[in-house]
């Protein structure tokens, strides 16, 4: 019975011992994959938020900057699945990724609670578009996990390639929209020198040196970034790096002397004026004498007489008789590359084609050739910061526009932008500071910011209410400004087809019921007009009926819209990109057999300030049975858009009054 007992326990051992190989032989199969160990298979709860659905048991990121050729950042992230919510929230994975920069080499996988991997394909790796808490549309590479369920861990890796860059200037995130107990960034610099680099929003995590020429940043239990609606750009909430150091510049170098400028981050003056002066080149490259430019310019404004119908003619030649290859989306990289190189801004004039940063240069050539003062400005992106110039780190700001004297005042053109109209910009630039930078000098000013008027939403509908409630007809909706603008940047690299579906979707995220046809989408590519989308619109049970009685919303744009803000309290600012205004207008042939039962206004909201407002008017028709009902909305009066947080409780109120008077229904009873 002993040597029995002993036989079974070898035996018993042996096979322990043999699957304990195997299931690390299962785990390590790709070398690229680190082992999985028990205890976190066997993890049950999270450690950085006890109310986490998942859990980053690290997250790491390898920032090779050793290339001359590209820059190279190996991400690889390990996830806990903890809860339901988790299952659902994490059934699939997104990996954002902007212009400019490439998703490589994904690798996924899904490691059950027993030790079993699900490898994911490469099949199951798709681009969608995904909408942030903001509303704002990003790409992303993503992948669907398989059998995912509480218990399991998800890894990926992947490279971030960005071709042409080195990491001086790049940004380094420390905190990620799911809580992470280990976040590592391991750093090789091009010129091996230790890592200089500015801390924003934290103090406590510093590089240290690594192996292999590596430096590392580490930050361990890292709560996960809660977006909140209409919040500041995250760059001003969350912990990150700018990783930066002093440089010098050649900035002229003849037989006799050699000039050079020190960029010296500690000290603003000093380095916003190295900066100024290490790209007064590209000012004098625009402002070069040019016979033909000058003619050209001088034939083109030969009708105008005062200077902004001069501007303004200047800016709709480069735009509309220049091709912008910037927005050619049928050209692939390797017909980029072998465009004509730009050798001078005539250049541009004779080959009638160039990029965005041409085609402003060209504006201001011409510009300049007719007696104008022009430079060329480089502005803070509000999307991502708000910048100040006591900030100093040149990648803060980018050539953003021209800027043009006119009287004592500057004003700013980018006709580079190809949907951009004259008088405005890109709304992340405008309200900005912006470094103008002149041929022997610069300044700082502050870029003007478009109002309501500006910023127009105009939409109208024509509709037939049936007696079972199901509304039909058309709409046409107008939009100018940024809201037009928007809209354009972000789709023309679209498709047709791929806007109407797009256009459907959105709708129906309102409406589930809603059948769509007829779509049309006018003035797309006109700068000066409003983007234009019409359609036809069925949409069953709109109105509710209960017995004899119809309840309707006549707002049909705000149908189905939720609370702009949802929660009693919140962690950080509100903060709107840009002020707008939106006017609506809505028809709606009543059910015969019917009449009101009730039909009250909600009339008009405002506050002192009128920083936001809103009018509704409806009116009925007895003889006709034709409701007729007008909307007119504003927000962001006086320029004000970034609010603090201890007014978050007014604030709020005053959207639920706006959100209540958008919903208000009618009644409509069954004579």
């Amino acid at each position: 019975m002993v040597s029995l007992n002993s036989g079974k326990r070898f035996l018993l051992l042996s096979l322990l011992s043999l699957l304990a190989v195997c299931w690390q032989a299962a785990l390590a199969q790709d070398k690229n994959w680190r082992e999985v160990s028990p205890a976190e298979l066997q993890l049950k709860t999270p450690t950085v938020e006890t109310d986490a659905d998942a859990e980053a048991i690290f997250w790491e990121v390898r920032v090779d900057d050793s290339s001359e050729n590209e820059l190279a950042l190996k991400h690889y992230v390990r996830v806990k699945i903890f809860t339901e919510r988790g299952r659902e929230k994490y059934s699939k994975f997104d990996i954002p990724f902007t212009r400019g920069m490439k998703i490589k080499d994904i690798a996924a996988r899904v490691i059950k609670s027993d030790g079993s991997i699900v490898e994911i394909g490469k099949q199951d790796i798709f681009e969608r578009e995904i909408v942030k808490a903001n509303k704002v549309k990003i790409k992303a590479k993503s992948f669907a996990v398989p059998n995912i369920e509480p218990g399991v861990i998800v890894e990926y890796r992947y490279r971030e390639v960005i071709e042409d860059a080195g990491a001086r200037g790049m940004t380094l995130v420390f905190q990620r929209d799911i809580p992470v107990q280990t976040l590592s960034y391991y750093y090789k610099p091009f010129n091996k020198k230790e890592p200089n680099y500015q801390s924003y929003n934290f103090s406590d995590t510093k590089f240290v040196k690594d192996e292999k020429g590596f430096y590392l940043a580490q930050r361990t239990n890292v709560p996960s970034l809660k977006e909140e609606p209409r919040m500041p750009p995250s760059d001003m909430v969350r912990p990150w790096m700018k990783l930066q150091g002093v440089s010098v510049n050649l900035t002229n170098v003849s037989a006799f002397s050699i000039s050079f400028s020190i960029k010296d981050p500690s000290n603003p003056n000093s380095y916003w004026g190295a900066v100024g002066n290490e790209n007064s080149g590209l000012t004098k490259f625009m402002n070069k004498s040019d016979k033909e430019i000058k003619r050209v310019a001088a034939e083109v404004t030969a009708s105008a007489q005062a200077p902004e119908e001069k501007l303004r003619k200047l800016y709709e030649f480069c735009q509309t008789q220049i091709k912008n290859t910037s927005y050619d989306v049928s050209l692939t990289d390797e017909q980029r590359e072998k465009l004509p190189k730009i050798k001078s801004v005539a250049d541009v004039l004779k080959n009638k084609q160039a990029s965005s940063q041409f085609v402003d240069m060209l504006f201001g050539a011409m510009a300049n050739s007719l007696g104008y003062e022009t430079r060329v400005a480089f502005t803070g992106d509000r999307s991502k910061m708000f910048f100040q110039p006591d900030m100093t780190n040149e990648s803060f700001i980018h050539p953003a526009a021209i800027a043009v004297k006119v009287g004592n005042d500057w004003q700013f053109f980018n006709p580079g932008v190809n949907f951009l109209p004259a008088g405005m910009l890109v709304w992340y630039e405008e309200d900005v500071w912006a470094l103008l930078v002149g041929e022997n000098n610069y300044s700082w000013v502050r870029t003007p910011l478009s109002g309501t008027n500006k910023t127009v939403s105009k939409r109208s509908g024509k509709f037939k209410l049936l007696e079972d409630g199901t509304l039909e007809g058309t709409v046409k909706m107008e939009f100018s400004g940024q809201a037009g603008l928007d809209y354009k940047l972000s789709n023309y690299d679209k498709s047709a087809n791929q806007r109407e579906e797009d256009l459907k979707n959105e709708i129906k995220a309102r409406m589930s019921t809603a059948e769509i046809s007829d779509i049309q989408i006018g003035n797309f590519t006109e700068t000066e007009k409003p983007f234009v989308y019409q359609y036809k619109v069925r949409v069953p049970n709109y109105a509710q009926k209960t017995g004899k009685r119809l309840f309707l919303q006549p707002g049909f744009f705000e149908y189905g819209e939720s609370a702009t803000f949802s929660t009693a309290t919140r962690k950080y600012d509100i903060y709107f990109n840009y002020p707008w205004s939106e006017d609506d207008m809505v028809e709606i042939d009543l059910p015969k057999g019917f009449s009101l039962d009730n039909a009250d206004t909600p009339g008009e909201l405002s506050d002192p300030q009128k920083i936001g407002f809103l009018q509704i008017k409806i009116g009925v028709d007895k003889a006709t049975n034709f409701m007729k009902y007008q909307r007119k909305f504003h927000f962001g009066g006086g320029g004000n858009i970034l609010f603090p947080v201890g007014g978050y409780k007014l604030l709020k109120n005053m959207f639920d009054a706006f959100h209540k008077a958008d919903t208000h229904t009618i009644t409509l009873k069954q004579n």
